[in-house]
């Protein structure tokens, strides 16, 4: 069988421990032997991963670009940026809307040796999506709260840089105020590497969260593209 028609199962117990030590062994002369260890575990579990969180991801929305080849990360670092290092140290899916070039929003998994995150992400954002995010907030400010409070209660956090001066000094919900004055954002929760990575159990708590932030990621796709 393809590896790719596999059930996700896990990561591998000692992909932490490659991940690493490639901090200090990420060379040219070391790529061939790192290349195999590196297909074997992570490019082969995180394609796996993608296929089995793909259900779910379209759920949310139906427009999401779930190809793996166009969401799964590459092992390889961009060679203009990091020539002497040609492997990455950590991995990624990002389940994104198509046809965008900026404020493109999506859902996310990401890890590296010590951690994993997921969420919903804004990628390429920009301060004209954030201003139709803002202005449809302030329109249906109860959805947006009920969906906010729903983070809080997953355990998502929102992160991303504040003004310093509150621009919304009449607006006295504190969980509405926190998204409308910061100047770019993103949803998610960030997790130390535990024992779930490694049995499969990581499929079930990305699934759950996925399922979780539908209504938010909902509002705020028609915020940034139907409005």
């Amino acid at each position: 069988m393809p590896y790719d028609m596999k059930p996700f199962c896990g990561f591998p117990e000692s992909f932490a421990d490659f991940l690493f030590q490639l901090q200090f062994n990420n060379t040219t002369d070391s790529l061939p032997e790192n290349k195999i260890t590196y297909k074997h575990l992570i490019t082969e579990p995180l394609t796996l991963l993608c296929n089995a969180l793909t259900p779910t991801a379209l759920l949310v929305s139906e427009t999401l670009i779930t190809k793996p080849s166009k969401c799964v990360s590459t092992m390889y670092n961009d060679m203009r940026f990091s020539r002497d290092t040609p492997l990455k140290g950590y991995m990624y899916i990002r389940f994104r809307e198509p046809s965008h070039e900026k404020d493109i929003l999506g859902l996310y998994f990401d890890m590296g040796y010590d951690y994993y995150s997921y969420g919903i992400r804004i990628y390429k954002q920009t301060s004209a999506g954030m201003e139709k995010i803002r202005k449809n907030v302030i329109e249906n400010s109860q959805l947006f709260m009920h969906e906010l409070e729903n983070m809080n209660q997953l355990n998502i956090m929102i992160f991303g840089d504040k003004y310093v001066k509150d621009h919304y000094p009449d607006i006295k919900n504190e969980v509405l105020k926190d998204l409308l004055n910061r100047k770019s954002f993103y949803f998610g929760r960030d997790c130390p590497i535990n024992e779930p990575v490694y049995n499969g159990q990581l499929l079930n708590e990305i699934s759950n969260a996925y399922n979780g932030v539908k209504g938010l990621y909902i509002l705020l796709k028609k915020s940034l593209y139907m409005n």
